[in-house]
């Protein structure tokens, strides 16, 4: 996957992120295409690191990604079996580093605590499922 197709669905999930939190300053402009097209992707920790992702996100659909997001900045509840079931097939590992990329956008720092917590009870609730 490449970088551009990886910020288009981080994008999505921001987007989606920024409607659950109700946290208007989340974008400069009322679009998410105008604040995110064109500007990097926060830098990787380590080389490969976005590949990783891209292949995280290759597990699962855009549709899931956003009920993903919003569990992350909602309750960390996902209503949903089947994107439950994609969340176990990534696995632990993807879980992870998709949420420490998500809370590693500077508008989401303040959130970080939040997103790592509701990315392991999501996780946790999905793998007992």
């Amino acid at each position: 996957m490449n970088n551009v197709l990886l910020l288009m669905i981080l994008m999505v999930m921001v987007y989606e992120a920024k409607m659950v939190i109700g946290d208007e300053d989340a974008f400069e402009s009322p679009t998410p295409i105008d604040t995110w097209f064109g500007l990097p992707l926060p830098p990787q920790p380590r080389p490969g690191y976005y590949k990783y992702l891209g292949d995280c996100i290759d597990k699962t659909t855009q549709a899931c990604g956003v009920k993903i997001a919003k569990a992350i900045f909602g309750n960390g509840k996902l209503d949903d079996s089947a994107c439950c079931k994609k969340v176990v097939e990534a696995g632990y590992l993807c879980n992870r580093a998709l949420t420490y990329i998500l809370a590693k956008f500077h508008k989401f720092k303040p959130y970080a605590t939040m997103i790592f917590q509701n990315g392991e009870a999501i996780f946790d609730q999905c793998s007992k499922s």
